[in-house]
């Protein structure tokens, strides 16, 4: 039995497990694809990469809106590079530090918020964890899509939860709009 108490056990560690001898590229990727080494952190490392997904969103969003869809639009390339990259320097199938996918996805997750900004702290603290919860279920067809092989297998079940979650987000602000 651990004398550590429970609470301690959620404290972010970093615990980056060992890689191969990595080129300048394969380097950048990793970097960019544990959204700057976020993914590293344990326990719930999906969550901790999701955070800058989450100032990523606001400070972008903060752009004239076309600057910001372009921008929004561009990350998806580098977010499937990478992950395709990581997935080969980590050896296994959507490893658990890449989350790129997280923070590329977070924008289809909050687009509603565009019309209805600023919103309230509490309601960011609520949105991230309908996020992780979306995240977590895979509704049809994110689950099946993970087989799809590389960057694009990594990144396309959190683009279809956060699409998910955009629309459901939309609707609930079209009727309850002072909420937030």
């Amino acid at each position: 039995m651990s004398s550590k108490p429970a609470w301690r056990q959620l404290i972010p560690r970093y615990q980056v497990p060992p890689l191969p001898p990595m080129s300048g590229t394969e380097k950048l990727a990793l970097l960019i694809g544990t959204g700057l080494g976020s993914g590293f952190a344990k326990p719930m490392a999906a969550s901790w990469g999701s955070i800058p997904g989450f100032f990523y969103f606001i400070l972008v969003s903060r752009l004239p809106w076309p600057a910001a869809l372009a921008i929004f639009a561009a990350m998806l390339i580098p977010a499937v590079w990478s992950g395709t990259i990581c997935e080969r320097l980590l050896a296994c199938k959507d490893p658990r530090p890449v989350v790129i996918d997280e923070i590329a996805a977070v924008p289809f997750a909050l687009w509603p918020l565009w019309l209805h900004w600023p919103a309230h702290l509490l309601s960011w603290f609520i949105l991230f964890a309908i996020y992780r919860v979306a995240d977590w279920a895979k509704p049809w067809p994110a689950h099946a899509l993970q087989s799809v092989p590389g960057g694009l297998g990594i990144l396309i079940d959190d683009l279809i939860s956060s699409t998910y979650m955009g629309i459901g987000l939309f609707l609930f602000l079209r009727f309850f709009p002072s909420v937030l």
